[in-house]
């Protein structure tokens, strides 16, 4: 199971990049260049998905339509434990234990 995430790169009055994660409205950041914005995509991706994991919420499953446009793969290590911690989450729920 891959969690990847497409985003949206729109520019700014101001000249910087904003960068949007349509399936995870929480995932907001931007850069001074393209390139910069880029780069912070993939940090701020993880930044939200931690913060699904520490609200005890679902982490949204990303669109399994491939599509056109910019995409954030996350690192194997970060998939892995997604995966656990949805597992964790699901068997807790069908034996109705709560979360921590």
């Amino acid at each position: 199971m891959a969690f990847g995430f497409r985003y949206t790169l729109e520019p700014e009055e101001n000249g910087w990049w904003l960068v949007r994660f349509p399936d995870i409205p929480e995932a907001l950041t931007e850069g001074k260049t393209q390139d910069e914005a880029h780069t912070n995509a993939a940090d701020c991706l993880l930044a939200a998905l931690e913060g699904y994991v520490k609200a005890g919420r679902p982490v949204p499953r990303p669109p399994s339509t491939s599509g056109n446009g910019h995409r954030v793969t996350l690192p194997s290590l970060a998939t892995a434990k997604l995966a656990v911690y949805e597992t964790m989450r699901d068997s807790r729920r069908r034996d109705r234990i709560p979360l921590p």
